[in-house]
């Protein structure tokens, strides 16, 4: 979870919040989005209840843009599973380097790493089958607007100078934080059910029915990354992938 009290935390996700809510066209999440912004905001009149808000907001991004500027980055080859990946440069603006990141690594994952999940190899009891699905459409969801964000960078490189091509600029960088957004929780909501999951076996529960079972491929799978692993330590090691995605994308917790 954030810090409560860092006043850095809740102004990032202040601006991610509002960077969904211009981008959302769900009627629920724009609600709930609008709440959690109020009750960030609130939270900082108690911290400052004599500051000017947006003037606060203003000057501790300036703050924290000064000092991402003056402090070198951690890049992907500084992970132990993330320097493996190969960033494709799905976008060209130097400042979409997070999405094509962010991007590359949840293509890396599905394609290599998801598979170990699938019932073919993990075999789960009914409820928590049930929350594996919401997973996948949780990936779904991701890919949808990663190909939206695709065709918004198309109709950039068609679009002649212009008021046209100042909005399709703007939808390209609501699109891009929601992309990273929707990664982001994607991870998250992995890394807690993946963590259950061993939690549960290791002290002998049965919401996996097969722990103990080493893990085989089907000729049509492309990528055996586990093949002969145990399935328990292969899921381990598919938290600790996650893990370095959350780390890497680095979008702030969502209070």
């Amino acid at each position: 979870m954030g810090d409560n009290n860092n006043p850095e935390q809740i102004v990032k996700s202040i601006k991610i919040l509002e960077g969904v809510l211009k981008t959302s066209i769900d009627r629920a999440q724009k609600i709930r989005v609008k709440n959690d912004i109020s009750k960030l905001r609130i939270k900082l009149r108690e911290m400052y209840p004599d500051a000017n808000l947006k003037e606060l907001e203003n000057a501790v991004i300036s703050n924290m843009m000064t000092i991402s500027n003056n402090k070198r980055k951690k890049t992907l080859n500084d992970y132990e599973f993330l320097c493996n990946i190969d960033i494709i440069d799905v976008s060209p603006y130097i400042e979409d380097r997070e999405i094509n990141e962010a991007s590359s690594i949840l293509k890396y994952f599905e394609d290599r790493i998801w598979g170990i999940l699938s019932d073919q190899h993990t075999k789960l009891d009914f409820s928590n089958s049930s929350e594996r699905d919401a997973l996948s459409r949780k990936i779904d969801e991701c890919n949808r607007t990663f190909k939206a964000f695709c065709l918004t960078l198309e109709d950039i490189k068609k679009a002649k100078p212009g008021e046209y091509l100042t909005q399709l600029i703007m939808i390209r960088i609501r699109q891009g934080r929601l992309l990273l957004f929707d990664i982001h929780s994607f991870y998250k909501s992995a890394n807690e059910f993946i963590s259950d999951l061993i939690q549960n076996s290791i002290e002998g529960g049965t919401m996996i029915l097969n722990p103990d079972e080493r893990v085989e491929y089907a000729d049509f799978e492309q990528f055996k990354t586990f093949e002969n692993w145990i399935l328990l330590d292969a899921l381990k090691e598919t938290q600790d992938f996650i893990n370095e995605a959350l780390e890497a994308i680095n979008v702030p917790e969502i209070y």
